[in-house]
């Protein structure tokens, strides 16, 4: 009787660190797993959207070529505050429809964007 006490006791301790062993493991791989598949990249998803969007925004808002570039050299230099470069050109290719080209920089990505914008 008494080996078969001790042989379960022994058992079922072994089972707690195993359970404890595995939820560590799961918890630490899932964490790192987290800043493992963002980390590599960087991508400021949030700036680049807003940068399209805000320009997108400016063109349909002013209508005018100058007064479009002014805006747009006014948000590179926001941008160039937050470490990021930004180049946005506005060309008008008809009456009311322009051409939108972004190129956003960052010191691990280079994204460029065209898009036409009717006003």
């Amino acid at each position: 009787m008494d080996n078969r006490g001790q042989l379960l006791l022994l058992s079922g301790l072994l089972i707690a660190m195993g359970v404890a062993l595995i939820s560590l493991y799961l918890t630490t791989a899932s964490m790192s797993g987290y800043r493992v598949s963002y980390s590599p990249w960087d991508l400021p998803y949030y700036e680049m959207r807003m940068a399209l969007y805000e320009s997108t925004r400016a063109v349909k808002l002013y209508g005018d070529v100058d007064e479009i570039s002014e805006f747009n050299k006014n948000l590179s230099k926001i941008y160039a505050k937050h470490g990021y470069f930004l180049v946005v050109s506005v060309s008008n290719v008809t009456g009311n429809l322009y051409k939108l080209n972004l190129t956003f920089k960052t010191d691990r990505v280079e994204l460029e964007v065209n898009k036409s914008v009717t006003t």
